[in-house]
């Protein structure tokens, strides 16, 4: 079966009213990470954090990437479900860090903004990778 060229690209691309939405949220978190007045009471945390907020802003790029460029629309699903499991891991790994952000006089501001970051990134990636393996599953039916 082949699939419906519309059907790909509007499950691999990123609506971009929440490409931005990640991009500003990001970038708001990561200055506070690197020059906000937040502290930690465990040594090393914050180097970590700053790393792992890096991290993510990288996995969110390709999260939101354009996957034109990939020539069989098979592998553009399955790029963007990749992009979505580097997403989710490196949400998770900086998730394990914000509980030990515990003072300093922007420490609220930057957990909010953690929340509001979370939040928009995981209220569009489940049902985008279900209508990406949506689109997987179909191709298989077809094949039986």
């Amino acid at each position: 079966m082949a699939f419906d060229p519309e059907a790909v690209h509007s499950a691999v691309t990123l609506d971009p009213a929440t490409r931005q939405t990640l991009r500003t949220q990001w970038c708001s978190l990561m200055e506070l990470a690197v020059w906000g007045e937040i502290r930690s009471s465990q040594i090393g945390l914050l180097p970590k954090l700053r790393k792992r907020v890096l991290d993510l802003g990288e996995k969110l790029r390709s999260y939101a990437g354009d996957r034109r460029w990939i020539p069989h629309p098979r592998e553009q699903i399955k790029n963007a479900l990749s992009g979505s499991l580097q997403a989710r891991d490196a949400l998770d790994k900086v998730a394990e860090l914000i509980p030990g952000v515990d003072s300093g006089s922007e420490r609220d501001a930057f957990r909010t903004g953690w929340d509001a970051l979370r939040h928009t990134l995981e209220a569009d990636i489940g049902p985008r990778e279900a209508r990406l393996v949506s689109l997987l599953d179909g191709q298989y039916q077809e094949e039986v």
